[in-house]
């Protein structure tokens, strides 16, 4: 232990020589020593950030130290004892100026174990240099660069995306947080309607109070009687004392379940002077998976309700439609997964990526973040593989290779009527061993009707005829 020590003492007092960003992590990813250059590239002071865990993930705000810390993560193949250089996005903390580097990564060994992790700092010196790592570590890489780009253009990394059917969303939310009227979300369960009401509030004039979702699909009416009750129609500043206590959104999720007598009862309150004086100190937010005209339309919402949600609307298009975007998403679950744990994946494999791209995704963004958060618990490397994904999204690949049955022509009523007709009466004969009274009576009819049936059916003999 001593020599090990004494070895760090005499690499940290080398590095603070060195004028470049330089940093040491440990075994267990913790951040032991930064220079002078890595706290002016970030805007940190090196004691406040050693002693952090260096993980895997991205998107945090400039001012979390978390953020510095995790520009400097190492890949988890660096751990295992490769050297590496990948490209990284550092974002000031006071600035929040973002700058593009690429940091080489050096495992230093004792025997066989990495006891020390150095990294060197520096800058980029071609788009071909910045490309040499892994595709895994450029995914990574690709997304930092997204979200740099998402902020610099509308001040938020949050929601990652290079869709064009997106670049509409982005403007329209940027319209939303800077009003306080109502928000409409549509498209399909697993879109990330709730994520996008959130960023919106969040970012808003109301985003210091509670953002409180109800699922109108999944509460009882008696839940969701009570729960509007109390977050709505309650005089908060009577009732506790303070309106800083009151939410400042409310989301209602799958809002055409709410019955039409809460949708009245809800219209009627908020059109209020009362409920005007709530709405001046709390957004009203909504999502459904059609279109609200369309609901109007089959009478699932009320005409007032309508016009009070959709002062602002935003669709939001299915994973299917922006796979564009699967690769990042998918590489930002991975962080996300990577953030507090003690196992930290650097990516996914190619052979993944292909899976995920021949997929359908029908649970879409929720369902992605499934798979790969499961697919993290499951993986003992540093990459995800094919080995790795559940069973679950295997029977899903599965189930669409097969597809749809295929569509059969329908047959004309007037002619199945006759054959099931046809199909009844023979089995009544042969039921009854050719008896035209008992297969009558089996069929609950008259003999002259039976007779009847038969001549038309094309089933009458000379027998029937003399009869």
């Amino acid at each position: 232990m001593a020599r090990r020590i004494s070895r760090k003492q005499r690499l940290d007092s080398m590095l603070n020589l060195v004028v470049s960003p330089c940093f040491v992590i440990d075994a267990d990813r913790r951040l032991v020593f930064a220079n002078s250059g890595c706290e002016q590239l970030t805007g940190w002071a090196a004691s406040d950030l050693t002693g952090r865990k260096c993980e895997l993930t991205s998107g945090l705000a400039a001012k979390d130290p978390d953020a510095a810390t995790a520009s400097l993560a190492p890949p988890q193949e660096v751990m295992a004892g490769q050297r590496l250089q990948v490209p990284r996005y550092f974002v000031h903390r006071e600035t929040a100026r973002s700058v593009a580097r690429l940091i080489h990564f050096f495992p230093l060994k004792d025997e066989e174990d990495v006891l020390l992790v150095l990294g060197i700092v520096t800058d980029v010196p071609s788009a071909k240099a910045a490309g040499s790592s892994s595709i895994v570590t450029e995914v990574h890489a690709e997304l930092a660069a997204l979200r740099h780009e998402l902020r610099q253009r509308y001040g938020r990394d949050s929601i990652v995306s290079r869709a064009p059917q997106l670049r509409r969303v982005f403007e329209q939310i940027e319209i939303a947080t800077s009003s306080t009227s109502s928000v409409h979300c549509t498209g399909e369960v697993g879109t990330g309607r709730e994520h996008i009401a959130r960023a919106i509030h969040y970012a808003g004039e109301f985003g210091q109070r509670p953002f409180v979702p109800l699922n109108c699909r999944d509460l009882s009416l008696a839940e969701l009687e009570g729960a509007i009750h109390r977050l709505v129609e309650t005089g908060w500043s009577e009732a506790t004392g303070s309106a800083t206590l009151q939410p400042g959104a409310i989301f209602l999720a799958e809002v055409d379940h709410l019955s039409r007598d809460l949708q009245s009862r809800l219209d009627t309150f908020l059109n209020s002077e009362r409920g005007a004086a709530f709405r001046a100190r709390c957004r009203l937010m909504t999502s459904s998976v059609r279109a609200p005209e369309s609901l109007l339309a089959v009478e699932r919402l009320t005409e007032g309700l309508f016009y009070l949600i959709t002062a602002l609307q935003i669709e939001l298009p299915p994973l299917r439609s922006r796979l564009v975007d699967l690769r990042v998403l998918g590489q930002s679950f991975v962080e996300q997964a990577n953030r507090g744990s003690s196992h930290q994946v650097t990516g996914v494999s190619e052979d993944v990526w292909r899976q995920f791209e021949a997929y359908n995704w029908p649970g879409n963004l929720d369902e992605l973040r499934d798979i790969v958060q499961a697919a993290h618990r499951a993986c003992e490397s540093s990459i995800i593989s094919t080995a790795h994904l559940p069973f679950r999204f295997r029977n899903g690949m599965d189930a669409q290779s097969l597809g749809p049955s295929p569509d059969t022509a329908l047959e004309p009523l007037d002619t199945l009527l006759a054959r099931v007709e046809r199909e009844h009466v023979l089995a009544a004969l042969e039921r009854a061993r050719g008896s035209r009274a008992k297969a009558a009576k089996l069929l609950g009819i008259s003999r002259p009707s039976l007779y009847r049936k038969l001549e038309t059916l094309g089933l009458a003999s000379d027998e029937d005829a003399a009869d």
